[in-house]
């Protein structure tokens, strides 16, 4: 005999929506967080949500010349940044009420600490106290964490992650972003917006490597004409803490330069958030802490254990989280499955954006896949 029906492990976009959804389809659920300030997970409390915010209202500020110019007076074009995270948080508080009043109207049992496996159909919950709960099946939607630089240590609020970049006090003067993906094009947009001198460092050939090449140069040549400066190829070699900010140095394939700035910001990815689980305790498969699914989303080997979001190798979006966990809920309540067979659209939310749908040109060509290419 089970204590619940159904554990899940994560209260983000993939566990709060599989929860409810097996919740009002009749199971007993219990999902575990580890603390109730993390619900909501990353898209709510360090991602989509806040950063969206934050990129709207600096793109008022970007427009504020054009609006003058078109007979718009304004009293000021300036940002309180205090203000700015005030309204973020009050918005991420009613984002976060309604998704407890979502649980709660499902019926389901939230609680709050680290969860580990202690057999295939056992989790220990460790909150200052420990408790041993049991589901039939186990959803593992624990999420994923900023990825640390291999040389680069967070210091207090100069050498920052997408995490504390929300929290800053002022608007830098100089900030390096060391990667360009998405979220690292995002922020640098947000920054140049403000009046920030923004540098990026990737380490690859290319601006958000996800994307096409075409569309790469195409927004390195916009960050270019708004004076951002785009190092390609670059790594990241040293580094020295200063009273004003830090000294870096940048390794380029054919020179390195040195240069100081107020605030480094590491976005260099994500990394899933498996390492506490106990997944060796009991033989579940995983690649660098991906957790290996199959097209049921299933583990290897437990077909009663489930995982989803971004703690499995599919994109990182919340969408496709809740995808992913309407199918798993379809599963479980023995319901019409939908397919997994989809195209998932992704935006980067930079000045300019950038949409795609489906595979790009290079993965079509890894997949051996026939495409025409039109422009």
């Amino acid at each position: 005999m089970y204590d619940f029906d159904v554990i899940v492990i994560g209260a983000g976009p993939a566990g709060y929506e599989v929860a409810s959804l097996l919740g009002k389809g009749g199971k007993n659920v219990c999902v575990i967080e580890k603390n109730e300030q993390r619900v909501g997970g990353t898209c709510l409390n360090e991602g989509c949500v806040p950063a969206k915010n934050f990129l709207e209202t600096s793109s008022y500020i970007a427009k504020a010349n054009y609006f003058k110019n078109c007979g718009v007076t304004t009293n000021s074009n300036t940002l309180n940044i205090e203000a700015l995270q005030s309204s973020t948080n009050v918005l991420i508080d009613d984002l976060k009420t309604a998704i407890h009043n979502k649980l709660n109207k499902a019926k389901v049992t939230t609680k709050y600490g680290i969860a580990s496996f202690i057999d295939p159909h056992t989790v220990e919950v460790d909150n200052e106290t420990k408790e041993t709960i049991s589901a039939k099946n186990i959803v593992i939607a624990s999420g994923s964490s900023h990825r640390d630089h291999p040389l680069l240590k967070l210091e207090g609020d100069t050498i920052i992650s997408s995490r504390e970049v929300f929290e800053l006090k002022e608007i830098p003067n100089s900030l390096l972003i060391i990667g360009g993906g998405a979220i690292g094009c995002e922020f640098a947009s947000f920054y140049n917006a403000l009046g920030t001198e923004v540098e990026i460092a990737e380490f690859t050939p290319n601006l958000v490597p996800a994307e096409d090449s075409d569309i790469a140069k195409a927004l390195k040549r916009e960050f270019e004409k708004k004076g951002m400066k785009v190092y390609l190829n670059a790594n990241v070699s040293d580094y020295t803490l200063l009273d004003d900010g830090v000294k870096v140095q940048i390794d380029l394939p054919k020179k390195s330069e040195e240069k100081s700035y107020e605030k480094v910001l590491v976005s260099i990815g994500r990394v899933p958030n498996s390492d506490s689980l106990g997944l060796d305790t009991v033989g579940i498969e995983n690649d660098r802490g991906f957790i290996e699914v199959n097209e049921n989303l299933q583990t290897t080997k437990y077909p009663h254990i489930y995982a989803i979001g971004d703690v499995i190798k599919s994109p990182a979006l919340a969408h496709v989280a809740y995808y992913e966990a309407k199918r798993v809920a379809q599963m479980i309540l023995e319901e019409e499955v939908m397919s997994d067979e989809y195209i998932w659209p992704a935006v980067t939310f930079s000045t300019p954006q950038i949409g795609s749908i489906g595979k790009g040109e290079k993965e079509l060509k890894e997949a051996g896949i026939t495409f025409k290419n039109k422009k």
